[in-house]
C-alpha cells in the first residue's frame, strides 16, 4: 500500500526504532533532514509503501506543476528490508502517481554506488555534478516497463530524449567530468560509474549536437 507522510515527527518515530548503525538508517535520517530543513513535509510529503502495516521503503521526490518535473531525491528501503525488491516497486507506484498528476520529466542525480539500480530503471546520464554524481533528465513515463522501452529508443535517437530548456542543456553541458577538481579516487570512481552505464550515458550526443547548433548559428551571421 502506497501512502504519503505528512509529519515530520512521523519519520522521527520511525527512525527511533530502527537500528541507528544501519546504512539505510542513516540515509533515512538525512533524507528527513534535508525534507524538514525546506519544509517539504507540506509542499511534498514523502511516500511510503507499507507490508503488513509496516513502512518498508520512502520516496523523497518534489513534483512541479510549472515545468511538469519530478525530482526525485532519495529511494530508502528500511533497514532490514533489504533485497525484496520494495525499492523498484515504491519506485514504479511513484513514477505511476507522477505521470497521473500530470508530471512529465523526471530529473535526477544518481550516486556512483546506485548508478547500476537506477540504470536497471530505465535511465540515461547526461553530466556529472559537483559531488560526482551522474546526473539524469528524461521523459517520465507511467511504468518501468514503458521507462525502459523509451530508454532503448533514446539510445538509438537521443535527441528525443534532450531536455527542452536550453537553460537546462547549458547546465548539463558545463558539467562535464572535466568540469570539477575531483581527486584521483574520487575522478576513478566516477569514470567506473560512467563505464557501468555503457550505453546510458548519451553525454557526447548532447555536447555534439550542440556544438553544431552554435556553429550552424554562427554560419548564418
Amino acid at each position: 500500500m502506497l501512502d504519503r507522510i505528512k509529519k515530520s515527527e512521523n519519520i522521527v518515530e520511525l527512525i527511533e526504532t530502527l537500528n541507528p548503525e544501519g546504512k539505510n538508517t542513516k540515509f533515512l535520517s538525512s533524507s528527513h533532514n534535508l525534507w524538514y530543513r525546506f519544509k517539504n513535509y507540506d509542499k511534498h510529503p514523502p511516500f511510503v509503501m507499507k507490508k503488513g502495516g509496516e513502512p518498508v521503503a520512502m520516496v523523497f521526490a518534489t513534483f512541479s506543476n510549472n515545468s511538469k518535473y519530478i525530482n526525485l531525491y532519495e529511494i530508502v528501503t528500511m533497514d532490514g528490508q533489504e533485497g525484496k525488491g520494495y525499492a523498484t516497486e515504491i519506485w514504479e507506484e511513484v513514477m505511476g502517481v507522477a505521470y497521473a498528476d500530470g508530471m512529465r520529466r523526471l530529473k535526477l542525480s544518481c550516486t556512483p554506488s546506485s548508478v547500476t539500480w537506477h540504470n536497471r530503471n530505465g535511465l540515461i546520464f547526461w553530466a556529472v555534478d559537483p559531488s560526482g554524481s551522474l546526473r539524469s533528465d528524461q521523459p517520465l513515463y507511467s511504468s518501468r516497463a514503458e521507462q525502459l522501452k523509451f530508454r532503448e529508443q533514446a539510445i538509438e535517437n537521443p535527441h528525443i530524449a534532450f531536455p527542452k530548456d536550453q537553460k537546462v542543456i547549458d547546465r548539463l553541458l558545463s558539467e562535464g567530468l572535466e568540469s570539477h577538481k575531483f581527486g584521483m579516487k574520487k575522478k576513478a570512481t566516477v569514470e567506473q560509474a560512467i563505464e557501468s552505464v555503457g550505453v546510458s550515458w548519451l553525454r557526447d550526443y548532447l555536447v555534439n549536437d550542440n556544438n553544431s547548433a552554435t556553429l550552424d548559428k554562427f554560419m548564418e551571421q
